[in-house]
């Protein structure tokens, strides 16, 4: 679910910055900062970089114990902090500002998804709301550190509540694990 969800709100991001900018080019990726060796992806200059940072299990939401009924686990409801960094070199650093500057209003515009006004959310996504956390500068030192990158100006939003439950699973991933060729 998480290797569409990203995708999918980076791919309403990138409509957005296209329609207020008058941009033809595509400007967002979901990717890594860094390669295997710690170098810049070279695919991701000029672009909104879009990288998860952190996943956890939502504590407040808790169904504990087996299902009788169903015979299953209860859901499991994740949240996804996500790092959105503007990857523009030094010549195009006030660019790079005006592209993050967009993405805060994005959000700020819409810190909802559901099946209503993003069709293309995978079924079992009821709905996702998205707020800017703050991190101290020990916090976001760590994580950039941990990326392998240099600073780039960014902000890390948390993706809250995506259900996952035994059923969703089994639709999402065995068949692609057992497609007969």
């Amino acid at each position: 679910m998480i290797q569409n969800v990203l995708p999918i709100i980076g791919s309403q991001l990138n409509e957005y910055l296209k329609s207020s900018f008058g941009e033809v080019d595509d400007r967002v990726i979901v990717t890594s900062i860094g390669n295997s060796s710690g170098a810049s992806t070279i695919d991701s200059e000029n672009k909104i970089t879009i990288t998860l940072i952190n996943v956890e299990e939502e504590k407040l939401i808790r169904n504990t114990g087996y299902n009788q009924f169903s015979g299953s686990n209860p859901s499991i409801y994740i949240n996804l902090y996500v790092l959105f960094a503007a990857n523009f070199p030094e010549n195009n650093y006030r660019e790079g500002l005006r592209f993050l500057s967009a993405v805060i209003y994005f959000f700020q515009g819409q810190h909802t998804f559901n099946p209503q006004n993003t069709p293309s959310l995978p079924a079992e996504v009821e709905k996702i709301t998205v707020e800017i956390i703050n991190l101290e500068f020990p916090v976001l030192s760590n994580i950039w550190s941990m990326l392998g990158g240099k600073y780039l100006p960014s902000i890390v939003y948390k993706f809250r509540m995506l259900n996952f439950n035994q059923y969703a699973m089994n639709e999402e991933i065995i068949p692609l694990i057992f497609t007969p060729k």
